[in-house]
């Protein structure tokens, strides 16, 4: 397989970290950066809660990024392409439930994550040609 630059592995990879640490940071802002409401509040039926699944979701997106990062540390070419292709996967299956659970004001989000997985899909694609 042909050497590639390291650096949009890199960019890719120090996104996913820096996304992630705002979701462990700022859980509630996140439910609007990804596009899904907050879950339904079982106090007083105002607002909305957190729910420690978007814990998760922070966890999880440190977790490509660094696994993103070391492959390319390692300069592992196939695995950093393999793994790009799961991620694009991962994106636009975010996208669908987005679409599916963000109500119809946020639903647009799921937009930008197809965006980003055709993306992934993209750097893949041209990856693999060489």
């Amino acid at each position: 397989m042909t050497t590639f630059s390291s650096i949009p592995s890199y960019i890719l990879g120090g996104a996913c970290v820096s996304r992630g640490i705002m979701a462990l940071l700022s859980p509630r802002k996140e439910y609007s950066h990804v596009g899904l409401l907050l879950e339904p509040s079982k106090a007083n039926g105002q607002g909305g809660s957190v729910s420690p699944l978007m814990y998760f979701k922070g966890l999880r997106e440190i977790s490509y990024g660094l696994t993103l990062i070391a492959l390319q540390y390692q300069d592992n070419e196939s695995a950093v392409t393999t793994f790009s292709a799961i991620l694009s996967i991962v994106r636009i299956g975010d996208g669908l439930v987005v679409w599916v659970n963000g109500g119809d004001e946020l639903r647009y989000k799921a937009a930008g994550h197809w965006i980003t997985g055709l993306g992934f899909v993209g750097w893949v694609i041209w990856r693999w040609s060489y």
